[in-house]
C-alpha cells in the first residue's frame, strides 16, 4: 500500500494541502470545524506527515540556526547550555529543529556560516560576542536573526539584551544593605558596552552612598577567555593592597569563583573575611565552597523573549521588531555574603 501524502489527506477532508499543512504545524487562519476534520482524518489514517512535502508546501525548512561559540570558555558555556534547553524546548512546540552551528568567533576572519549562505535556515539566534562580519553578513542574507544577551549594538540588528547596569546596580544595594561599604569591583574592559554597565551600576551606587574606595580595589582586566584565572589574579592585586575590603562585587560568575579561589589561597574565609557576589548565577555557583550569593538570570524568561521575536519574523518578514532589555532579575541569596554588625 502506497504511503499517504499530505495531499491525500487533504481530498479526504475536503479540503488543500496547504490547509492541512497549517494544521498540522498548528498555525493560525483554520477556522475550529475546519481543524477538527483534518485531525479526525488523521487520526484515523494515523497519517505521518513527510517533512519534507511539508517543508515545500510551506516554503519552510524547519529548520533554526544556533550559532554557537567554541572559543568561549566552559565556564561561560554554562550559562549558554541553560538558555539552549529552552530554546530547544520552544523549537519543539513549534515543530523546527535546532541546528546547532560551530563557529570559531576568536578567530581573526570569520564568515558567515555556510548552512545560512545557503538558507539551510528560517532564521538564526545566536549568544554573547558575534563578529561585525558574522552580523553584516547575515543581515544581506535577509535572514531572520536575533542576538541574545548580546553586548553589541548594529544598526538594524534585532537584539535582547540584559540589562547588567541594573544587575549590578541590584548586588551593590544588596551588599550596602548588609553594612558593606568597603567594597572592591573585579570586571572586564571587552566587551566595552558589558563593562560600562557592570561598571557603571558600581559607581554610581558608590555615589549615591557617598562612598570612596582606593582605586587599587577597582580591577577591570579580567577575560571570559581565561576565565576564573584571570579573575584569580585581579584578587591577588586587591589582596596586596593595605587595606582590604569587606566584600568584592564581580561582574559575573566565572570572575566570581576566581575571586573566591584567592581569597582562599591568601589564608583568609569567605563570607566570614570577606564576602563576594557576582552576577548570572551559574548551575556551578550553587555547588562551589561555599555557594555563591549572585544575582539570578533568568534564562527561560530571556530566551522566551528572543524566541519570540525570531519565530514572528520567520512567520511574517515585515514583521520587524525593536531591540528589548531584559530586566527580570533578583538576587539568589546563598553563603558567600554575610552581613556586618
Amino acid at each position: 500500500m502506497a504511503k499517504l501524502t499530505i495531499i491525500d489527506i487533504a481530498k479526504m477532508a475536503g479540503v488543500s494541502p496547504s490547509t492541512v499543512s497549517l494544521v498540522i504545524n498548528s498555525r493560525p487562519n483554520v477556522n475550529e470545524q475546519t481543524r477538527q476534520k483534518i485531525l479526525k482524518v488523521i487520526e484515523q489514517t494515523n497519517f505521518v506527515p513527510s517533512q519534507s512535502a511539508r517543508n515545500q508546501i510551506m516554503k519552510k525548512t524547519q529548520n533554526v540556526a544556533l550559532l554557537y561559540n567554541m572559543n568561549s570558555h566552559p565556564l561561560e558555556h554554562m550559562f549558554h547550555e541553560s538558555l539552549n534547553k529552552c530554546i530547544l524546548s520552544y523549537c519543539a512546540q513549534k515543530h523546527y529543529n535546532l541546528v546547532f552551528v560551530a563557529c570559531e568567533f576568536g578567530s581573526a576572519l570569520v564568515s558567515v556560516p555556510p548552512i545560512l549562505r545557503s538558507h539551510g535556515v528560517d532564521g538564526a539566534i545566536s549568544f554573547g560576542y558575534v563578529p561585525e562580519t558574522v552580523i553584516s553578513g547575515i543581515q544581506k542574507l535577509d535572514l531572520p536573526y536575533v542576538l541574545l544577551d548580546s553586548h553589541q549594538s548594529f544598526p538594524e540588528s534585532i537584539n535582547v539584551s540584559v540589562d547588567y547596569y541594573e544587575a549590578a546596580c541590584l548586588a551593590m544595594r544588596y551588599l550596602i544593605q548588609r553594612g558593606h561599604r568597603k567594597i572592591a569591583y573585579i570586571g572586564s574592559s571587552f566587551p566595552p558596552r558589558y563593562s560600562q554597565q557592570t561598571f557603571g551600576g558600581y559607581r554610581d551606587v558608590l555615589d549615591e552612598m557617598d562612598i570612596q574606595v582606593p582605586m587599587k580595589w577597582i580591577q577591570m582586566h579580567s577575560s571570559d577567555v581565561d576565565g576564573s584565572d584571570s579573575a584569580e589574579l585581579q584578587m591577588f592585586s586587591i589582596l596586596e593592597f593595605e587595606a582590604l575590603p569587606t566584600a568584592v562585587f564581580c561582574g559575573a560568575d566565572i570572575y566570581a569563583i576566581g575571586a573566591i579561589r584567592a581569597i582562599k589561597k591568601r589564608g583568609l574565609r569567605v563570607p566570614e573575611d570577606i564576602s563576594v557576589i557576582g552576577i548570572d548565577d551559574l548551575l556551578i555557583s550553587s555547588y562551589i565552597d561555599p555557594p555563591l550569593t549572585t544575582v539570578h538570570i533568568d534564562a527561560s524568561v530571556l530566551t522566551n523573549m528572543g524566541c519570540d521575536i525570531l519565530f514572528s519574523m520567520i512567520e511574517d518578514p515585515q514583521n520587524k521588531r525593536q531591540n528589548l532589555l531584559f530586566a527580570d532579575l533578583s538576587v539568589t541569596e546563598r553563603e558567600s555574603v554575610r552581613e556586618l554588625p
